[in-house]
């Protein structure tokens, strides 16, 4: 049992690498530099970021398919092939020429709209199912390693895009630019390597739902909202997601269109996000299983909250300050999506817990769908607009980013409500941090070569008899 647990808990972890791959090139600085070159306005790049969290509102009728027929990998595989697969259809539209371009744009986003549909409905079930698959007690290391691994393949994979981007300047290949062909033709070839690896995942036993649970079915859209203290997460799960993404996906556009940066250079930045996020997960992962989620969420999110405002004092001749934002934010938003993840699955119902995700998933998709709308509605509206704050002079782009750290600073305090099984303050929290031992670059980067050897360890504290007599357990 324990060797069927770590090969399933590697092919879990090459097909994220592979998945990250997929996203990371039909994402980031690729779709924003893909949607400048569609000619799409402001709103437009507002509503492409809005796209994917739009189609949560899917992962409903996917989570009472599963419910009721127990089959989470049949799922998760197939609707994540679908969401792959419409890349093809994209990136045939983007080659020939149009006549409207408007025409072209629209047919696009609708396009990109299906792959994100379908890949909403494959996260959903995913997480179901690795929920059962990984025992509870090593779920932050196992998240913490995936995650990690998933950002060094992602880190190398943007920088080399990233060139060949900044190589291919200038030349096309009908009326898509050969880089960005190859770059979405590569996205595709990775997303289906992935699945040969996903494939090969076990499902543990999922019940299929008793009769009189799928005619309740309007009682358990309404559970999650029943739970006192999950209502509390999902509150600040739209607020938090609204925040965010207020600001997010125009930094993109900031550097390109304001800071004048090449996409290698936004690529290196990148990398650097990258590789603070690998080692962050990590590191975030092992401090989460002594200190649990919600103290690790409010000691890295203050950073999150004010990385936004840190942008608006950056200048297109500074390159220190990039560097150092990204460093320090890739390191701080890592252990931020590796414990809201965590969170979530310690304060639902083991019962029907799909519903519970993807009623989170879409509250956070609400939120993080309705900012990007709004923030490319003020940019188209205040046009050229220059505003002026004593000696500052501040562009559109930069009033968003100044309003998104406002309202990070609102969210979280609902977050302070919200309670978690064994919580401690952050102060406690802290001393814990302050006293971890072995958390330094020798084992981080022990880690980036051995992956596995932690998963090791951990599959011989959770079957001790494998030990032998004479070996003490690392509890001991």
């Amino acid at each position: 049992m324990v060797s069927h647990l770590r090969s399933d808990i590697r092919n879990s972890t090459y097909d994220g690498m592979f998945a990250h791959m997929f996203a990371t090139l039909t994402g980031g600085v690729f779709l924003t530099g893909f949607a400048l070159h569609l000619g799409m306005s402001d709103l437009e790049i507002g509503l492409l970021a809005a796209l994917p969290f739009l189609v949560t509102v899917f992962q409903l009728p996917a989570s009472y398919l599963i419910l009721t027929n127990g089959r989470r990998k049949g799922i998760a595989f197939w609707a994540a092939l679908s969401a792959r697969i419409t890349w093809a259809p994209i990136l045939i539209v983007a080659l020939f020429p149009w006549h409207s371009s408007s025409n072209r744009v629209s047919l696009i986003l609708v396009l990109i709209f299906l792959s994100y549909t379908f890949a909403s409905i494959s996260y959903v079930s995913w997480l179901s199912w690795m929920s059962d698959l990984v025992p509870e007690e090593t779920r932050g290391r196992f998240f913490g390693t995936r995650n990690m691994l998933c950002g060094a393949s992602g880190m190398i994979i943007m920088v080399i895009f990233g060139k060949l981007m900044d190589s291919f300047h200038g030349r096309s290949l009908g009326a898509l630019p050969v880089g960005f062909t190859l770059t979405f033709g590569s996205a595709l070839l990775f997303g289906i390597v992935s699945l040969s690896y996903i494939k090969r995942v076990s499902e543990p036993i999922h019940g299929v739902a008793a009769p009189f649970q799928v005619s309740g079915y309007s009682k358990l859209l309404s559970t999650p909202f029943r739970n006192p203290n999950f209502r509390l997460f999902l509150s600040f799960a739209f607020l938090w997601g609204f925040s965010v993404y207020f600001a997010s996906p125009f930094f993109t556009l900031y550097f390109l269109r304001e800071l004048n940066y090449s996409y290698g250079f936004v690529a290196s930045l990148g990398m650097l996000s990258a590789f603070a996020d690998l080692v962050g997960m990590h590191i975030w992962g092992r401090i989460s299983d002594r200190v649990k989620n919600k103290a690790v969420i409010g000691f890295a999110g203050w950073v999150a909250v004010f990385l936004p405002l840190a942008w608006v004092t950056v200048r297109p001749e500074s390159l220190f300050m990039p560097v150092i934002l990204h460093i320090v934010g890739g390191g701080f938003w890592a252990g931020i999506n590796l414990c809201l993840n965590n969170l979530l699955l310690s304060i639902s119902q083991k019962e029907n817990r799909t519903f519970f995700l993807s009623t989170y998933n879409i509250m956070g998709g609400l939120g993080a769908a309705t900012g990007p709308i709004l923030s490319g509605f003020l940019l188209n509206a205040m046009g050229d607009l220059n505003l002026h704050f004593f000696t500052w002079h501040i562009i559109p782009l930069q009033f968003i980013f100044l309003a998104s750290t406002l309202f990070r600073m609102l969210s979280f305090q609902i977050l302070r409500r919200v309670h978690e099984p064994e919580e401690i303050g952050i102060g406690e929290a802290i001393r814990i941090i302050r006293s971890v031992r072995g958390l330094n670059f020798s084992n981080g980067f022990n880690s980036l070569l051995h992956p596995f050897v932690a998963i090791e360890k951990e599959d011989r504290d959770q079957f001790p008899e494998k030990n032998g007599p004479n070996r003490p357990s690392r509890n001991t």
